[in-house]
């Protein structure tokens, strides 16, 4: 069928062929040359050519459309069409087929040959490259003024309303929702998030109010649309515990208070929420709760991991009690801890509960102690000591940087407000963390003793340098402590956790927050029920996919903790505070904490400076696309 200095089609592009043999050997467009089978290729010239000529010019191709044209059209051979368009049939004549046949406009390619488009098919591909034109000029036509918004810093009048459909593109990138935008290349930025975003502010469609990192970081905002079940039942019936004093106790701003803790003259008692009572492995509310991870915290609004209905249904210390005066009942999942001389454990006891629970923030905490006030408070307050000496005895690292908490709120005409705050250093929070960690070596032994596979919480060692500067108090010391640390371990495996100097570890007092903690609860619930818990194939699993989802939501936290701390500098050009010298990262160049801002940055100050050396420093400049902010130091 085919010979040697013929022109064929091979992926409808017209090809020389070279020779003809068991494969047969043809040249491409762009001179390379190629071996392939008779059926890839269609014959369009029998030649003889050395080279593919140009397409000729001119023809009468609108008479040979109309004399082809009609109910019974059919594919014309290349050749009978070239005569009756041109009056010839050679190779350039055909080329010139192919081209129009390729182009579509009055002819298509069909099985290898040119078809002629009836009047109704004409004139809708005209119609259809009319619209095709005019959106490619309305393109190039954003393109163009994105180009001059983003020299001049956006203003007033840089967009058109008809521009929404292009902005929307690049916000699909900018925030995450498409890894693809045709147009980024033509403006002058690179096709990613980053970057797209950092052109929508410079062009002045976004500003500092726009926080884009959630939605990067794929976290849904709103909470979960599932429903929780009624009580699983099963087990004993929960133990009245409302004659015993229980405190819920965190931060004055906290609104989903998941755990307590007790006194009750020889033993401590922490009582945690028990929304895995309602929870079973394999429910809507399981699925979503590990789909999410971890409740998503915001400086300007909370996502749960749960529905609202397990805040409502298992808040400690939620809702109006029986009576005037009266605490409200609240279910729990009780640990009763009795705690040795040394501070090691020396029994564990889990059981269903129900309480009356107290709540109050650390710094009331800490007047109700200091006043005498909270007896059993003091008590446990003696343990925590006890407690924290025996982990330090064990090699546990202690951190202490300042903290600030960053709120973000509606403000005036729509506007967003921002507040950084200091976290107050009370030390009823040093009280309330020694018994969650209590509680979590409890509900780890408890489990490890009955054979029961647990989401256990493991840590290896610090560096050498970290142990070695321990007795450290300054600044500069905690962030070498810090750098040194390595990351936690979520899995059925027990192993210690170094860094808090513990043989056995769970995260379990947060199961309203963490899924790690509700995965422990549903496994104690299980044992306590008498169902069958899941395997440690099973817990593995699960913990594996819970760290990725948690991951993605302190991803999102991170960087929009940043995100507003750098939009609040955004609004105070010239802001002027103090920094200290935490770290070497080069020569002559700093890490240096600013504990205003809890921010983080790097100064170049020159060489014989000394960590914990405080400065006085000014804002130089800030680039909210990239969440980066550098400082100068004022002399």
């Amino acid at each position: 069928m085919f010979k040697a200095q013929s022109i064929a089609l091979y992926k409808n592009r017209p090809v020389l062929v070279l020779e003809v043999r068991d494969r047969i050997e043809i040249r491409l467009e762009d001179g390379s040359s190629l071996r392939v089978r008779d059926k890839d290729l269609a014959a369009l010239h029998p030649g003889p050519v050395t080279k593919l000529p140009e397409p000729a010019g001119g023809g009468d191709f609108d008479t040979a459309r109309a004399m082809l044209a009609g109910p019974a059209a059919a594919p014309t051979p290349w050749l009978e069409l070239a005569e009756l368009v041109f009056g010839a049939s050679g190779p350039a004549e055909v080329l010139a087929c192919w081209k129009e046949a390729a182009e579509g406009r009055r002819y298509r390619l069909a099985e290898g040959l040119p078809l002629a488009l009836s009047d109704e098919e004409v004139e809708r591909e005209a119609a259809k490259r009319e619209r095709k034109e005019g959106e490619a000029a309305e393109r190039a036509a954003f393109v163009e003024r994105a180009r001059r918004a983003r020299k001049a810093k956006g203003g007033e009048g840089a967009f058109l309303p008809a521009d929404e459909r292009f902005l929307a593109e690049i916000e699909a990138l900018a925030l995450g929702k498409s890894a693809k935008c045709r147009m980024a290349a033509d403006i002058g930025f690179a096709e990613e998030a980053e970057a797209a975003g950092a052109f929508l502010l410079a062009a002045g469609h976004w500003d500092e109010g726009l926080n884009p990192y959630p939605s990067r970081a794929g976290c849904p905002l709103s909470p979960p649309r599932v429903a929780l079940g009624p009580e699983a039942g099963g087990g004993p019936e929960r133990v009245d515990l409302g004659d015993m004093e229980a405190w819920a106790i965190d931060n004055a701003w906290s609104s989903d208070p998941d755990d307590a803790i007790g006194w009750d003259g020889s033993a401590v008692w922490v009582h945690v929420a028990d929304p895995a009572s309602a929870i079973l492995p394999g429910s809507p509310a399981d699925l979503e709760a590990l789909a999410r991870g971890a409740t998503l915290y915001l400086p300007e609004l909370t996502s749960p991991m749960l529905p609202d209905e397990a805040l409502e249904r298992f808040g400690l210390g939620l809702g109006e009690g029986p009576g005037p005066g009266l605490l409200p009942t609240s279910p729990a999942l009780s640990f009763r801890i009795e705690v040795a001389e040394d501070g090691s454990l020396a029994a564990v006891e889990v059981l269903a509960s129900s309480l009356r629970v107290r709540r109050a923030s650390y710094g009331e905490a800490d007047r109700l102690i200091a006043a005498g006030e909270a007896p059993g408070l003091a008590a446990l307050g003696e343990v925590a000591r006890r407690r924290a000496a025996r982990r330090r005895a064990n090699g546990a690292v202690e951190i202490d940087i300042p903290e600030v908490r960053v709120r973000v709120f509606p403000g005036e005409g729509g506007a967003k407000e921002i507040a950084i705050e200091p976290v107050p250093e009370d030390s009823s929070s040093g009280l309330v963390r020694e018994m969650m960690l209590l509680a979590g070596e409890a509900a780890a032994r408890w489990a490890f003793e009955r054979g029961l596979a647990f989401p256990y919480y493991s840590q290896e060692a610090p560096g050498e340098s970290a142990a070695s500067r321990e007795g450290e108090d300054s600044l500069a010391a905690q962030f070498a402590r810090r750098r040194l640390m390595r990351a936690g371990v979520s899995g059925p495996t027990p192993m210690a956790h170094r860094g808090l100097g513990l043989p056995f570890y769970a995260q379990a007092t947060s199961p309203l927050r963490r899924y790690q903690d509700l995965l422990g609860h549903m496994q104690l619930r299980a044992v306590l029920a008498g169902r069958e818990p899941l395997d440690a194939d099973e817990v593995g699993r699960r913990c594996a996919l819970a760290q990725a989802a948690s991951a993605a939501t302190r991803q999102a936290e991170r960087g929009s903790e940043l995100h507003w701390k750098l939009a609040y500098l955004a609004r105070r050009p010239g802001w002027e505070g103090k920094a200290l010298l935490v770290g070497s990262a080069g020569p002559g160049t700093y890490q240096a904490y600013l504990p205003e801002l809890g921010l983080e940055t790097r100064l170049r100050l020159g060489p014989d400076r000394s960590l914990d050396e405080e400065l006085r420093v000014r804002l130089a400049r800030v680039d909210l696309g990239s969440l980066e902010a550098s400082f100068e130091e004022l002399r």
